[in-house]
């Protein structure tokens, strides 16, 4: 009898609990709205990322609810502050207007503007909610813009083409120069490195504007066009080498003993003499053309590129010693070539 009366007290104290607690939600519900507040204003998760440097962007998601039954237009705003002057970021919001209940992004664009890269500091980002009728209402969140060097990447314009050469031949492709956060120099490029080794590898070169042994690089990306060369045979020739020089003195000695012959002889003998010396010049003219000697000239064969796919990988340096940012073991930018045997005659 006890536990059915005690079963009975809690049963009416959980009915009285319970509409307590209806007449308490109700009324929190009722009560933005009774001060003249139909929505909230809330802010997901804090800028991601909370830090940038100069050229990245940050961004979080806002989410505005209805309380009660309301399903008006809400509009939204944002500002931007800090305690340091200079050229802050700016400040994107979509959409810009939002019916109840709803969502929109607020993006921080950090690249550079008003002609000038963003300052780095502390910013505070303040966004505003407001609608006909109702208080505004906002919400306020940190970023930060770090300090970094100003660097610059090199990427792969367009690969080598053609891919493939026979050997004495090559292929040209374009190397791109990158400024990060308002680089301003001249960078040298070359090949560090090509794979596999071999005695005698393809060579590389790098085009610069005329007069200049660098490109120049400020705040757009620059471009220069690589030529890689394999090593191959010279043409194959004849060159002679004649010997038309001595063949004049053979008829010499003859001519000497028809002249003396002549001299000593009559006037017959003066007439045979002269024919035999037309004689000994005319087989002298006939004889120069065998004096001459031809040899064939040939290029060695340890002067070729060997057959092989070789890699090269490009790096640039500037005149403060400043290497490429994207230069590390792994994300080099790099070309190939392959090298066939060349042509045979």
């Amino acid at each position: 009898m006890l536990r059915s009366e005690s079963l009975k007290s809690e049963m009416k104290f959980q009915a009285r609990y319970g509409v307590l607690l209806c007449i308490a939600v109700a009324f929190m519900t009722l009560l933005p709205s009774a001060l003249g507040q139909d929505f909230t204003l809330t802010a997901a998760q804090p800028f991601s990322p909370f830090a940038v440097v100069p050229g990245e962007d940050s961004a979080l998601n806002l989410a505005i609810k209805s309380v009660g039954t309301y399903s008006g237009t809400v509009d939204l705003a944002c500002t931007i502050t800090s305690q340091t002057s200079g050229n802050p970021p700016q400040c994107q919001v979509s959409p810009k207007s939002v019916k109840a209940p709803g969502g929109a992004t607020i993006t921080i664009l950090t690249a550079p503007n008003n002609g000038g890269a963003v300052t780095p500091a502390l910013y505070t980002v303040t966004i505003t909610a407001t609608a006909p009728s109702e208080t505004a209402l906002t919400v306020s969140q940190n970023v930060t813009v770090l300090s970094v060097t100003p660097q610059f990447t090199i990427t792969v314009g367009t690969p080598v083409t053609p891919s493939s050469v026979p050997a004495g031949n090559g292929g040209q492709g374009t190397i791109i120069v990158s400024p990060l956060n308002d680089y301003t120099g001249n960078v040298t490029l070359s090949c560090a490195s090509v794979s596999p080794l071999v005695t005698i590898p393809p060579v590389c070169s790098f085009s610069y504007p005329a007069g200049l042994t660098s490109l120049p690089v400020s705040l757009t990306p620059a471009m220069s066009t690589i030529t890689i060369l394999a090593q191959g045979p010279s043409p194959v020739g004849a060159v002679a080498r004649s010997r038309g020089f001595y063949a004049v003195w053979i008829p010499l000695p003859m001519l000497a003993l028809v002249g003396l012959g002549a001299a000593a002889g009559g006037k017959k003998s003066r007439k045979a003499w002269g024919l035999l010396a037309l004689f000994v010049l005319s087989g002298a003219l006939l004889l120069m053309p065998a004096c001459a000697n031809t040899s064939t000239v040939k290029n060695a064969d340890n002067g070729i590129t060997p057959s092989n796919t070789y890699t090269f990988t490009i790096i640039g340096v500037d005149a403060l010693g400043n290497v490429s940012s994207n230069t590390t073991s792994t994300t080099s930018p790099s070309v190939t070539l392959t090298v066939t045997a060349p042509p045979t005659n």
